[in-house]
């Protein structure tokens, strides 16, 4: 194997040409006589919803279409370099079909061609089997007599290639019993069809072991490293590791955080929640009620406990994920995914996500600093473009589907340093403030000298019982009145009691602040939901399987639904209007920052030029300093200006 393969990349820009020409030939493929659209033969595989094509289909047909593009492309590049479009044009016409060189390059040139093309194809149809919640699964079609013919024109060769497609998708709308009942089923024999037509292909391998360097020293990059070949071996890197990984951190319980408590209970009922997840039916059974956020914002200075919030997220995960023998995974973006090669950071961090994507994981992002991570859109270059598109795509679910077993978690120390729309691509945004008050400052005191206390060390004592306020609730029980009440002293509630007054409302928050977009009212309904779901998951629902984790998912959705709330007018108004506070602190932090940067700025102008000044007249020694003095002066009664205007 040669070493520093040449990298040869084949994106959508390359493959594209070659669009239509296939794209003609798929839609009137001659099959027995007839011009058959594979399109619309792969629509009728679903029998409920035959003219219309379902994600799947989509993924399938995409799959083989820019498979064949894929085709194209690598036949044409290593053509031109074993000299088989040359050959071509030395070979008389009637030679053709005879020319043992001739004959030789079309075959090792569309083996390759079709290595690379069947293996693109056999991953693009996992990746959508994946996504629809199919894995583990293998087909069971006999493909064991399948051929692969390489020699011919380019066009021949791709017209075999699909061949098998049409014929089985032909015979199994005519055929009385049905080789498919579902997509899913049809999409497993495409994919065994196109990894038998890779093995095959790599057989002919040997058969041309004078060209084998005209491929193997290069590095064939396609579409975006998704499929990287050096020669007839796949270099691909793996996705995440999809097994159940535990990080490595240091348990917490919610009594050794000070303060924080809104905080601390959001994040246990939502990990909890999440906990729930039925991995038979792939879904969550709290995601049809509401109550389980798939984003959270903490924000606030450093040492105010964001770490030890996510600390907690985890312990509590490892413990309950355990409880219910469910697998997870937690993956942490943070300033290590950047790559000094532009393009690669992308990359990285979409590996980084792909656990989001595994039905079979409870999957937990923790996005730390993240004002650091990214920029606002005025800001970013390059990388950091790509940092945040993929970041926004994906907390808006671009890159998974929404199953109730994934949450992510989020920092800042600076929240007017996020753009604004990543912002808003959180549901749940917390102040993270710490500890306020004298009990929690010696809750503090008693975490940290805890061995000392416990030898007899400390002499000083406790004037309170530890810990007893950590876990404060309303007298009801519940954070929601606690939390809420501030909000409904602080504006004039409609009358009315409809959905139609609730828009209304919206409106006139809309008027007071432009940046309420219907993202805002996804994010406030969200926490209405979260209102609902006002309750603690019973601890004896985790210790004993039996009472729910074994129930079938219909039965866990009745037992869940006793324990909500009903929605009201009220919580619709006052978690708007919470909302809209949260907007206009942003705004104002942002504001305010921004004032108090220009002017830092001009007092350190000042101070600068009263500096230089100062040295001028050092320099001028006896000389006529008169007017150096009188600007040093008014120079000076400026900065005096602006100290007191600060003051005040």
């Amino acid at each position: 194997m040669i070493e520093g393969n040449n990298p040869v990349d084949i994106g959508k820009e390359q493959i594209r040409p070659h669009q239509k020409p296939i794209e003609d030939m798929l839609v009137a493929y001659d099959y027995k006589g007839a011009k058959r659209s594979l399109a619309e033969l792969m629509s009728k595989v679903d029998k409920e919803e035959p003219y219309i094509m379902s994600n799947l289909e989509r993924a399938m047909y995409l799959a083989v279409r820019e498979s064949l593009q894929v085709f194209k492309v690598v036949a044409d590049l290593v053509g031109k370099k074993v000299g088989l479009a040359e050959r071509l044009v030395q070979v008389p016409i009637e030679s053709i079909g005879t020319d043992a060189r001739l004959l030789n390059l079309q075959d090792f040139t569309h083996a390759f061609a079709s290595y690379a093309a069947s293996k693109f194809a056999a991953k693009k149809i996992e990746e959508a089997l994946v996504a629809d919640g199919i894995t583990g699964v293998k087909g069971e079609n006999d493909v064991s007599k399948l051929e692969l013919q390489c020699r011919g024109v380019d066009m021949q060769v791709m017209r075999r290639l699909v061949a098998p497609i049409y014929g089985i998708l032909v015979d199994n709308l005519t055929a009385k019993e049905e080789d498919f009942s579902s997509p899913a089923e049809f999409a497993l024999y495409i994919k065994q069809l196109y990894e038998r037509y890779a093995e095959l292909a790599l057989q002919r391998k040997s058969a041309h072991p004078d060209l084998l360097p005209e491929v193997e020293k290069y590095q064939w990059r396609i579409m975006d490293d998704f499929l990287v070949l050096v020669g007839f071996e796949d270099k691909t890197i793996a996705k995440a590791t999809v097994i159940q990984q535990k990080p490595v951190f240091q348990s917490i319980t919610e009594q050794e955080i000070a303060g924080n408590r809104l905080a601390k209970l959001k994040t246990r009922r939502f990990v909890e929640r999440l906990a729930l997840y039925d991995p038979k039916k792939q879904m969550n059974p709290i995601m049809d009620l509401g109550g389980l956020a798939w984003t959270m914002l903490f924000d606030g200075p450093p040492g105010t406990g964001k770490s030890s919030i996510f600390r907690l997220a985890m312990t509590i995960l490892d413990q309950r994920a355990s409880q219910v023998g469910q697998p997870y995974h937690v993956f942490t973006i943070d300033q290590s995914i950047k790559d000094e090669y532009y393009g690669k950071t992308g990359k990285i961090l979409l590996a980084k996500l792909a656990p989001a994507n595994d039905p079979a994981l409870l999957a937990m992002g923790i996005f730390d600093d993240i004002d650091l991570l990214t920029s606002t859109r005025d800001d970013a270059q390059g990388a950091d473009n790509d940092i945040n598109n993929i970041i926004m795509q994906f907390l808006d679910g671009v890159y998974t589907v929404r199953r109730g077993n994934v949450i992510n978690f989020a920092a800042s120390n600076k929240p007017t340093g996020v753009d604004e729309a990543l912002r808003n691509r959180f549901n749940e945004r917390l102040l993270i403030d710490g500890p306020v008050s004298a009990e929690d400052f010696a809750d503090i005191a008693h975490i940290k000298l805890g061995k000392q206390i416990k030898y007899g060390l400390v002499k000083v004592p406790a004037g309170y019982t530890p810990f007893a306020t950590q876990n404060e609730r309303a007298k009801d029980g519940s954070w929601i009145s606690n939390a809420a009440s501030f909000i409904s002293e602080k504006f004039s509630r409609p009358t009315g009691q409809t959905l139609l007054d609730f828009g209304h409302f919206m409106v006139e928050l809309k008027k007071q602040n432009p940046l309420i977009t219907g993202r805002s009212a996804n994010a406030i309904l969200e926490a209405v939901r979260d209102r609902s779901a006002d309750f603690e998951i019973p601890g004896e629902w985790f210790e004993k399987r039996e009472l729910f984790v074994d129930q079938p998912y219909e039965r866990k959705l009745s037992m869940l639904k006793g324990l909500y709330r009903t929605i009201t007018l009220d919580d619709l108004l006052e978690e708007a209007q919470r909302h809209a506070e949260s907007e206009q602190r942003y705004s104002t932090k942002e504001a305010d920052d921004q004032v108090t940067k220009g002017y830092n700025a001009r007092v350190w102008d000042l101070q600068a030029e009263i500096k230089f000044h100062e040295e001028m007249l050092r320099r001028e020694g006896n000389g006529d300093r008169s007017a150096t003095l009188s600007h040093l002066q008014s120079l000076r009664q400026q900065l005096l200006d602006r100290t007191k205007a600060g003051d005040r």
